[in-house]
Parts: structure tokens; C-alpha cells; sequence
């Protein structure tokens, strides 16, 4: 499958070769604008919208209409422009925003109007949002997350990447995370959920990752994540024979409240395969503990391999599903606040011992978020203030006579 997001630094480079750069400075006078309404209203598609903060770094209180290719960034290296608002992007084909390095202190993302199939591309980038969510329900979005922290709020998209991103949600957003686009038709491509820290409401009614689709191959890898029902919720999946992953996770339920679930495929269909793989799935609470469950309505050939979960589960890993080896359900499993394990002796060089799933220093892989090749410890911190290579698609093994394809996302400001 090939990996759809194009390196954002040559994407910036080759749109800024053509485009005007609209300042937005308070009290601003021709060139610069005073307000970041003024600023879009002026420019064309391809332009920057380029905002210096305000004294005291005030935020730009505006609500902003977005209905033409632009970007937005910061006036100041290494630092984002603070605003308070919504920012409504509206779908049309071919069009192309992306907002990187926002500070939003009381405001959310969200796209309007349907434009044609993924027809509008929108990019996230290194953002943080104190109270809002970024939301893009829409099938004609194609829309990026990377780099965001979300202390309030949840990312709910319909095509698209989330990667190394920090979403906490509350029973106000629903899930951390949610891919749920409403077409089944396959389009023959990936998204990727890499290297993200997800955080789900401690309540019976929400997970912390739901993905319910056919559309897409779906590669789950390398997430921490925490909560309070679900953590990883999976429907679907597509019908093609092209295998999704759900690899190198670590999986924490944080309440005890009623019964809780690590990983729940449910309702997949026939023809869809899934790959459950090197997870770490533990809880800290009390209440009915279930691991890795099947759940009803399975249709789906489903594999269970190589994953840790904590003694005392009601259920530790269903017996039906299409393969399971190699778990283990008897052997101590701590973890660190930032999902790292602490005692989890049977988990460390615990992975598939194929050289492949090796971790980078070339010791035998582990399990869990900070396993193997796509460790967590690649994504985090954030906001360092820094251009970086947010991720990187490659071959797990190189064959001779094979063309070696290697492919990165990007970015800076």
C-alpha cells in the first residue's frame, strides 16, 4: 500500500514559490493586516496567511471561514501564534489548507460542505488545543494530524493519518480517536495510526480508538494508549486480503468501574484480515478485565500473536479467533506513566523474534509501544520547536534485486 502523505517541506517550498505571504500584525496597516480575518479575505489560493502574535501573546480572537488554499504558520521561528476560535474549512476539489504551529485556546477544526470523494486535503500539523476538537466527518476530507496535542478534545476524521499526536478526551468529545468514514469502497491505500499517546473517557460508553471501515488498509502501531472501556475498537477492515495491523501497543485500562476491553474486533467481515500482534494490554483498576475479546458479529480472519496481558483478566485472549500462539497471560506487567514498561519481564525481547520486528539498537524486539522499529520514543517529545521528519514508510527486510522504496513525511513552518 502506498503511503499518501507527500513530504510537507517540499510541499511548502514548491506552493510558496508562487504565493504572497499576508502578515497579520495588531493595529497593522497596508501591507500587513490587522486581523487574521482580513488577511484570508485578501488573499488567493496558494497563499500564507503569516501571524505575529499579538502583546503578551493575547490570543486573535476570531472565528475564521476558510474556502481556499492556504496555510497558516507563525511570524516567529520556533514558536506558534496563539488564537481563540473555530476554524471551518470548507470542502472543494482540489483545495488544500494546512495550519501548522497553532496555538488555539478555546476553538476547534472542523470541515463543511461536501466537495467530492477525499477531493480536499487538509494538514494539521504541531498544533495544540487547549478546549476543542478537530472534527472532519465529511468523506470529501483527506485531512493529516501530526504532531497535536489535544488536552481537551478528539480527532474524529474520515480519511486521513493521525500520527505522534497526544489526544485526551472526555465523555464531552467521545473517543480520543475515531475513523469512521461512511463509504465502504476500497481506495486502495493506507492510514496510518503511528506513535500517538490516546486517552479515552473513563466512562462505559467511549473508547479511546475506534475504527469502523472498509476503506482503507489500516496499520495501528506503536500507540500508547489509556481507558476507561474500550482501547482499541476495531469494525470492519477491508475486503481486498490485504492485512491491517494492529502491532506494538500499549493498552491500559485506567478504571475498573464494569467491564472493560483492550483490543474488541467486532463485526469484521468476510475477507478482511487482521494482524493483533507484540501488544502489551494491562489495567490498574478492578471491574471485569477482558484482553484481547471477540466480540460478536466476527467474519474476519483474525490473528493473535506474541502479546502480553496481565495475570488476573476474566478473559485474557479469546480462544476462537483464526490463529492465537505465542500470547502470554501469566507473567507480571507494570508500566510507567508514559507507557514504558517498568515490570514486564516476559514483554521485554518478547515481540516476534523475526529480525524484522528487532528493536533499533538491533536487540530482539519488544512488546509494546516503545517495541521495535516505529518506537514511540521516535515521536515524542512534541513541540520541540524544531523542523522533523514525522515519520517514515519502509521495507521491514531488503531482498536482493528489489527496489528499495522509502518514503517521509516532513515539516516545518
Amino acid at each position: 500500500m502506498n503511503f499518501r502523505i507527500l513530504p510537507l517541506a517540499a510541499m511548502l517550498v514548491a506552493a510558496g514559490t508562487f504565493a504572497t505571504d499576508r502578515v497579520v500584525e495588531e493595529f497593522g496597516i497596508a501591507p500587513t493586516y490587522p486581523s487574521i480575518t482580513a488577511a484570508v479575505s485578501a488573499a488567493i489560493d496558494g497563499d500564507r496567511v503569516v501571524v505575529k502574535n499579538r502583546a503578551g501573546d493575547i490570543p486573535w480572537i476570531e472565528n475564521i471561514s476558510v474556502n481556499k488554499s492556504l496555510q497558516f504558520v507563525s511570524y516567529e521561528n520556533n514558536s506558534p501564534f496563539v488564537v481563540q476560535g473555530n476554524y471551518l474549512i470548507e470542502a472543494a476539489p482540489g483545495r488544500e489548507v494546512s495550519i501548522i504551529g497553532m496555538r488555539n485556546t478555546g476553538g476547534y477544526f472542523a470541515g463543511i460542505n461536501p466537495g467530492g470523494l477525499r477531493a480536499t486535503r487538509v494538514r494539521i500539523i504541531d498544533c495544540q488545543l487547549i478546549s476543542g476538537a478537530i472534527s472532519f466527518t465529511n468523506d470529501g476530507f483527506d485531512v493529516d494530524v501530526i504532531g497535536c496535542t489535544l488536552q481537551h478534545g478528539s480527532v474524529v476524521i474520515s480519511f486521513g493519518n493521525v500520527i505522534r499526536n497526544d489526544i485526551t478526551s472526555s465523555s464531552i468529545y467521545g473517543s480520543a480517536l475515531d475513523i469512521s468514514p461512511s463509504t465502504s469502497a476500497f481506495q486502495g491505500d493506507t492510514c496510518w495510526v503511528t506513535g500517538n499517546k490516546l486517552t479515552g473517557p473513563g466512562t462505559s460508553s467511549y473508547d479511546a480508538l475506534s475504527v469502523n471501515s472498509e476503506a482503507q488498509v489500516y496499520h495501528i502501531r506503536n500507540n500508547f494508549v489509556r481507558h476507561g472501556y474500550v482501547g482499541i475498537r476495531i469494525i470492519g477492515g477491508n475486503t481486498s486480503s490485504v492485512q491491517n495491523t494492529i502491532w506494538n501497543n500499549t493498552v491500559v485500562a485506567y478504571t475498573g468501574q464494569f467491564s472493560n476491553y483492550g483490543i474488541l474486533p467486532a463485526n469484521t467481515p468476510a475477507g478482511a484480515i487482521w494482524e493483533i500482534m507484540n501488544n502489551v494490554v494491562t489495567f490498574t483498576g478492578g471491574g471485569d478485565q477482558r484482553g484481547i475479546y471477540k466480540d460478536s458479529g466476527n467474519q474476519a480472519q483474525i490473528n493473535v500473536y506474541f502479546n502480553h496481558i496481565v495475570p488476573g483478566m476474566s478473559t485474557a485472549v479469546s480462544p476462537d479467533f483464526t490463529f492465537v500462539s505465542n500470547n502470554t497471560t501469566d507473567q507480571p506487567l507494570t508500566v510507567n506513566a508514559d507507557g514504558s514498561l517498568l515490570n514486564a519481564p516476559g514483554a521485554i525481547n518478547g515481540a516476534n523474534p523475526s529480525a524484522v520486528f528487532s528493536d533499533i539498537d538491533l536487540s530482539a524486539g519488544d512488546a509494546g509501544a516503545y517495541g521495535g522499529s516505529y518506537t514511540l520514543t521516535n515521536y515524542f517529545p512534541l513541540h520541540t520547536g524544531a523542523a522533523r521528519v514525522a515519520h517514515v514508510v519502509y521495507p521491514f527486510n531488503v531482498r536482493q534485486g528489489s527496489t528499495l522504496r522509502v518514503r517521509a513525511t516532513s515539516f516545518d513552518r
